[in-house]
């Protein structure tokens, strides 16, 4: 049995939270998208940078500033076992740091003098191959994060076909690539600075184009009312939204005109407004109507008896309930509902971190009480609510960070 492979680490709903409360935007529409990216196979004779292993570094500085010239002289003037500093210079030879001349006259290479001056261990390896990725909408690299097959999933053949024959929600719609890969995106990234950001290595020489392969990246898109848009996918730890990946949709005239087409649908709203009468019927909510707020967006207001042990919990308060690419928000009125309902989300997000600071605690408590409509509230009352409510393990943590 094929396994499915993993998409979004992360549920819809604390996307539509960060992009509301964390991003400020007012979010109207999510969209679970497939975006194509170029995956390029490369060879190329690469340069690469490391840091200096201790006794390496004092050798190439010998040879480069102190008017050392031999391994007797190097072990002499640094006090090392003479067969430890020869090791060492066979080793710097090998990787084409060091020459040895005629009558064992040591000196370093062009490779191994820029090493000393930049402080770096540049090494070179010829013929390399590997992979490198651009998002084929506009041909751009993506960024170091996107390179974690532990995190993030490219999708293609057989996993790509299982994603789109999937008949549950949420759905992903790939995106076309409209044109061929445009190969000067390899001289581009060659003269970037900041390789790094882009899993570049220091140096691309003698570069080869082998293959040009499209795969897909998974992401959640949220657009707001004003047209904002925020794109969210794997690279970025928890539900942080990806800058360059939404300044790219941003900039693609096909993706927001085909967003735009689709906000015209007339009946998206019926569609709403029975998804979430549905719902309130299964809840047993039968005299609750959905209501639309001031900026357009959709929300359904229960009475504080609709929460609690055997009923809803109270940590549904704020929250959205997904309906197709449309969402509702779970609301109540009365402020102790929402209190209780702080203390359990707060519960929920900081009890499952290892390590949490007071600053952390802080403005999670802080986006929190913006997504409830509560005064932010001190450490002190949080401690004193989590006993009264019997979070036990919220309250001990609670007292810990206020004595930080």
């Amino acid at each position: 049995m094929t396994t499915a492979p993993r998409l979004m680490n992360f549920p819809e709903e604390r996307v539509l939270e960060d992009a509301a409360f964390g991003q400020g935007i007012v979010p109207t529409r999510l969209y679970s998208l497939l975006l194509p990216v170029w995956q390029v196979e490369i060879r190329a004779d690469i340069t690469e940078g490391e840091d200096f292993s201790l006794i390496d570094g004092f050798l190439e500085r010998g040879l480069r500033h102190g008017a050392l010239h031999t391994v007797d002289e190097l072990a002499a003037f640094f006090a090392l076992d003479r067969a430890l500093v020869a090791q060492a210079v066979r080793f710097l030879t090998t990787i084409g740091h060091v020459r040895e001349e005629c009558g064992g006259r040591l000196s370093l290479t062009p490779l191994g003098q820029r090493s000393v001056d930049d402080d770096i261990r540049y090494v070179v390896t010829r013929q390399d191959r590997r992979k490198l990725y651009f998002e084929a909408l506009g041909c751009t690299p993506l960024t170091r994060d996107h390179y974690d097959e532990e995190v993030v999933t490219l999708l293609s053949g057989d996993e790509l076909d299982q994603v789109l024959r999937k008949d549950h929600y949420p759905r992903f719609t790939p995106l076309l690539a409209t044109s061929g890969f445009d190969r000067s995106a390899l001289d581009r990234l060659k003269e970037r600075k900041d390789r790094a950001r882009f899993n570049l290595p220091v140096a691309l020489d003698a570069l080869e184009c082998l293959s040009e392969t499209v795969v897909y990246l998974p992401v959640n898109l949220v657009r707001g009312v004003r047209g904002d848009l925020l794109v969210y996918g794997q690279a970025k730890a928890g539900t942080a939204h990806d800058p360059e990946l939404s300044a790219l949709c941003t900039r693609t005239p096909q993706l927001i005109t085909a967003l735009d087409n689709e906000e015209l649908d007339r009946e998206a709203d019926d569609r709403l407004l029975r998804s979430a009468q549905r719902w309130l019927r299964e809840k047993g909510f039968h005299s609750v109507a959905p209501e639309q707020d001031d900026d357009g967006t959709w929300s359904v207001s229960l009475p504080a008896t609709a929460f609690g042990e055997e009923r809803m919990p109270e940590s549904r308060i704020g929250g959205y309930r997904m309906a197709g690419s449309r969402f509702f928000r779970v609301w109540c009125q009365e402020e102790i509902p929402r209190k209780r309902a702080l203390l359990h989300l707060l519960d929920r997000r900081i009890g499952s971190r290892r390590q949490v600071t007071r600053r952390e605690a802080e403005e999670i408590t802080s986006r929190l009480a913006l997504q409830l409509r509560l005064e932010v509230p001190e450490l002190s009352r949080l401690r004193s609510g989590a006993r009264k409510i019997g979070l036990g393990e919220l309250e001990a943590r609670l007292a810990r960070l206020e004595n930080e």
